[in-house]
Formats: C-alpha cells, sequence, structure tokens
C-alpha cells in the first residue's frame, strides 16, 4: 500500500518537473538563443512521456506495487535526468540539483540497500557530467576559474544526498514501525472486543439459570441433598458472573473482526432470525426494504453483536412485541428497533457510549455501550429516543455503506 501511494506522488513529481524542464528548455533557446540539440532532448522527454502514461495505467487499476518497481522508476527518472544534463551543459546547468528529487522519495519509501544504491547511482551520474557534457550553454566560461565552483558544487550534492538518505529513511523507518505496531495494537483491540461482546451475551443466559436455581432451591426445600447441589449451582453461577463482570471492565473498544459477504437484505434477515432462535417470545414485525439489487457487504461479527444487543434490550423492555425495519439507500443503511415498553429513564440516552449503565437486576450494562463503540468504529452511530405515539422507544442504528461494501 504504502510503495503504490509512492509511485503515484512519483509520478505526479515527475509529471511536475517534466513540465518545468520543458518550460525552461523553450526559455533558454527563446530568450538566451542556446544552441540545443533538440531531436535528443525531443527523443528523452517523449521516452519518459511514454513510460510515464503507461506507469499511470498501473496505479489506476489500484495493484500491488513491488519495491523494485519503484527503484526502477526512479532509476529511470535519474537516467533521464543524466542524458537532459549531457545535452544541456552537464554540471554547469542549475537543474543538476534534481539528482536530489529521486534520493529523497528512495530514502522515505524504500529499504535502507535501495536507497544507498541509488544514492551511488545519482553520485555517479553527476560526476560524470562534470568531464562529459556537451557545451551548449556558452553565457558560462568554463575555465579554471570556475573549478573550485564546480567541485564545491559537487561536494555539496554528496553531502545532501548522504544527510538526506540517511536521516529521512531513518524517519521513515520509524513511521513503518509505529505503523506496524499500530496494526498489531488494533489486532489486540479486536480480541477485546470479541470477549466483551462474549460477556455480554452471557451475561443472559447465566442470569436465566441463576433464577431457575433459586427457584428450584425454594421449590425442593424437602430434598436436602438437591438443595445442596442447587446451592453449589448457584454459588458457581454467581462466580461466573462476577468473573463476566471484572471482564467488562477491563475490555478493549470495539474493532472489526471480519466476516463474510452476503446481500444487505439477506444479512439483516439472518441475524432477525438467529435473534429469533435466542427471545422466541416476543412477537417481531420485520420491514425491509430498499434499492434492488441490494448491496453486498462485509458481516462484520462486531456489527452483528451491536445489533443483537439493541434487539436484546428492546425484547428485555417489551417482552411482547418488537418491530425491526431495516432500509438502505446508494450511501446509508438504517435499522430501526422500536418497542413498546416503558420508555427512556432519565439521563439514560445521553449516556449511551459513555458508561455501562444498566435498568435490569441481572444486566452487566455493556449492551448499549458496546453497541455505541461497534458503529462509531464503522462510522455510524445509535440514537435512542422516545416513540412519537404512545410508549416505548425506537432505537435507530445508522451506518455509512462504504465501510461495509464488499
Amino acid at each position: 500500500m504504502l510503495t503504490s501511494l509512492c509511485l503515484r506522488y512519483l509520478l505526479l513529481l515527475r509529471t511536475f518537473a517534466m513540465g518545468v524542464q520543458i518550460a525552461a528548455l523553450i526559455a533558454a533557446h527563446m530568450f538566451l538563443h542556446a544552441p540545443l540539440p533538440w531531436p535528443p532532448i525531443i527523443g528523452v522527454m517523449l521516452l519518459l512521456a511514454a513510460v510515464t502514461l503507461f506507469s499511470w495505467r498501473g496505479v489506476a487499476a489500484r495493484r500491488p506495487v513491488p519495491e523494485a518497481e519503484v527503484l526502477c522508476q526512479l532509476f529511470l527518472d535519474i537516467g533521464a535526468l543524466t542524458a537532459l544534463l549531457y545535452f544541456t551543459g552537464g554540471s554547469w546547468n542549475p537543474f543538476v540539483s534534481l539528482f536530489l528529487l529521486p534520493v529523497t522519495v528512495a530514502a522515505a519509501t524504500l529499504r535502507p540497500a535501495y536507497t544507498w544504491l541509488l544514492v551511488a547511482c545519482a553520485a555517479a551520474c553527476y560526476t560524470a557530467l562534470m568531464f562529459l557534457h556537451q557545451h551548449t550553454l556558452h553565457w558560462v566560461h568554463e575555465d579554471d576559474h570556475y573549478s573550485p565552483h564546480l567541485w564545491g558544487m559537487w561536494f555539496g550534492f554528496l553531502l545532501s544526498a548522504v544527510v538526506v538518505a540517511y536521516f529521512v529513511a531513518r524517519i521513515g523507518a520509524t513511521l513503518r514501525a509505529h505503523d506496524r505496531e499500530l496494526a498489531e495494537a488494533r489486532q489486540w483491540l479486536a480480541l477485546g472486543s470479541l470477549a466483551a461482546g462474549t460477556c455480554h451475551e452471557l451475561g443472559t443466559p447465566l442470569s436465566t439459570m441463576a433464577v431457575l436455581a433459586k427457584d428450584l432451591q425454594r421449590e425442593r426445600q424437602g430434598d436436602p441433598g438437591l438443595v445442596d447441589g442447587l446451592r453449589v449451582l448457584r454459588g458457581q453461577i454467581d462466580r461466573c458472573k462476577d468473573i463476566l463482570s471484572r471482564m467488562s471492565a477491563q475490555s478493549g473498544q470495539a474493532q472489526a473482526l471480519g466476516g463474510g459477504r452476503v446481500d444487505v437484505d439477506r444479512y439483516l434477515a439472518q441475524l432477525v432470525d438467529e435473534w429469533r432462535i435466542l427471545r422466541p417470545d416476543p412477537e417481531v414485525s420485520v420491514q425491509l426494504r430498499g434499492p434492488q439489487p441490494p448491496p453486498c457487504i462485509i458481516a462484520d461479527r462486531t456489527l452483528s453483536q451491536a445489533i443483537m444487543n439493541v434487539l436484546h434490550n428492546a425484547a428485555d423492555a417489551s417482552p411482547g412485541r418488537v418491530e425491526i425495519e431495516g432500509r438502505w439507500d446508494e450511501s446509508e443503511l438504517k435499522v430501526l428497533i422500536r418497542d413498546e415498553g416503558g420508555g427512556l429513564p432519565p439521563g439514560i440516552a445521553a449516556r449511551v457510549g459513555r458508561a455501562f449503565v444498566t435498568t435490569k437486576p441481572h444486566g452487566l450494562g455493556m449492551g448499549l455501550p458496546l453497541a455505541h463503540l461497534a458503529l462509531k468504529r464503522l462510522g455510524g452511530r445509535l440514537v435512542l429516543r422516545e416513540r412519537a405515539a404512545g410508549r416505548g422507544v425506537v432505537a435507530e442504528i445508522s451506518l455509512p455503506l462504504k465501510t461495509l461494501l464488499a
């Protein structure tokens, strides 16, 4: 990815440099009356333009670009510049400083071995141009009086090239190492997200088991052995809930865990079917609508967990009926989940995503915050509001399709 971006900027820089060089050549011919050998100069420029146009086709195709290809492009720049300088005065030409551009690009993007190889090539070409060139710049006097100046320019170029190659390469290596560390941190964060979502999903069955064990313990008071077993079972369930509570307090942010490619309507239908297996009691109304054919998305696991969490909250608030509406257009996916519960407790809507809060006696308070974080990572948002008519809450999930498209 970095080399592809580097090649794009390299071609842009080459195109700009070619325009400047052409303008300078025309100015030298018209105003300074320099006897320039136009056929070889035009030949070099046409060759460079042809290679540049061909390279732009590869960039437009978004194919992977190896480092060796970028190195060859930089060698081409040095070779073309050397040829142009040979026909226009050699090291006397003020554009000789352009040798630093390929060196700088290489130092910022390529491995050190390639960078130093390019430095050696540029230095060799500069040195050769001090002795081998055509005398087309008649306004300068090539005699011993100017030799110290030319050698000073040569030494300054070598010093600049070495400094650029060393320090810019160090900066580039540091940035690449930082990117690798950031990618590793995101992977660990993804694992933390999965753990947090699993903790939340385990909270509901553990709470159900705790209630059932308590009821059985009350009903079977005449069976001491069963009561003792149920007491042990409740103790183990409470221990699991304590462990999950500690994990929920230490979990990371929600990050991407990849999924499969699926049409958005099929994804939503499958998600609702999966949820109805877990929560069979509420009467469910489902509406899916949008332009056909529906867009194909990546079924992100954390997105599924986020929508599941909101559905669980709706079913807890409204055991009788839950309405689900999914709609999409060219740019956005919306999922609206309506319940018929008691509405929003004061302050809950404003605290979504900022704290683990719950109004349920056996809840961990992780559902809405995890959903908010997962949606925020994907560029979306979760908004809770009171229903316009009657009791209940509408949870509106909005997501830009550009982050989900396969």
